[in-house]
């Protein structure tokens, strides 16, 4: 158990003394756009599968930093998701807005959902165990289209292998086969896609897609880090709220209200008390 003071951690120097290779609160400059593959073909497999994976899109010098500032979050007995304090992975993703405005309208919207993983290196170690991000219908035929009504992002920092928790996904074609209750049968989960990712590349899903991670062996070599955020076509009712722009990152005070909500719902992984006073 670790007890963490929540009355430090709102002194911006706190932040900076911690990560101070990363920034907080400066004032973001308009991205450059990061995905130059085939849209298309993305939209194929999202379509057919129910999931993607982009090759290396993110410089490896951006995010050693966020490595560090997650090792240095561990040390300070502060769960990853802390990393959104810092201005940098607001930055990552908003460099994928094309990629997300092709499947969710140009005035998509952020949920307010943000998770961050540090997954120790020992062995039986994990992420999350199978789980759809949405359980509700999040996609929709119009004639020969898909309308997706939310869509979720996955960036790992550094390399996702199968022995230290890659992603593992359920291919579309077979959630029939999953039980009311949410449980895979053996045989089921036998065709499950192990997805390895190098640091910076890209997966995405939608949102009712079972999805889960990887324990980690004693082969493993590295930590297995990484990001993700969920992203809603504003067109429908709100998943969540409140929901956000990602062109307009939030102010000091409200990331850490953000984050403060978020951590009870990792409450089912972590096993930290706050304190809050």
């Amino acid at each position: 158990m670790s007890l963490v003071n929540f009355r430090a951690l709102n002194d911006l120097s706190y932040w900076h003394a911690l990560a101070p290779d990363l920034t907080v609160g400066e004032t973001a400059k308009p991205p450059t756009p990061q995905v130059d593959t085939d849209l298309q073909s993305i939209a194929d497999d999202l379509r057919v599968h129910g999931y993607f994976r982009v090759a290396p899109v993110f410089h490896e010098a951006e995010m050693v930093p966020l490595r560090n500032a997650l090792d240095a979050l561990r040390a300070a007995q502060l769960p990853p998701v802390f990393i959104y304090v810092f201005d940098q992975p607001w930055a990552l993703f908003r460099k994928l807005s094309p990629l997300i405005q092709y499947f969710l309208s140009e005035q998509f919207a952020l949920l307010p959902n943000f998770w961050a993983w540090n997954i120790p290196l020992e062995s039986g170690s994990r992420g999350w165990p199978p789980h759809q991000d949405c359980q509700a219908a999040t996609r929709f035929s119009s004639g020969d289209d898909q309308v997706l009504m939310s869509l979720s992002l996955w960036i790992p920092l550094s390399d996702a292998t199968i022995h230290n928790g890659c992603m593992s996904v359920l291919p579309r074609h077979l959630s029939d086969q999953v039980t009311r209750e949410g449980t895979i049968p053996d045989q089921v989960m036998a065709q499950a896609v192990d997805l390895p990712a190098s640091s910076g590349s890209v997966l995405g899903w939608t949102q009712d897609l079972y999805h889960w991670s990887n324990h980690v062996t004693d082969q493993a070599e590295r930590p297995r880090m990484s990001l993700s955020l969920e992203f809603q076509n504003p067109a429908f009712a709100p998943l969540a709220e409140p929901l956000l722009d990602l062109s307009q990152t939030p102010s000091f005070t409200e990331r850490l209200d953000l984050i403060t909500r978020q951590i009870p719902k990792y409450a089912h992984m972590e096993s930290l008390k706050y304190d809050t006073s």
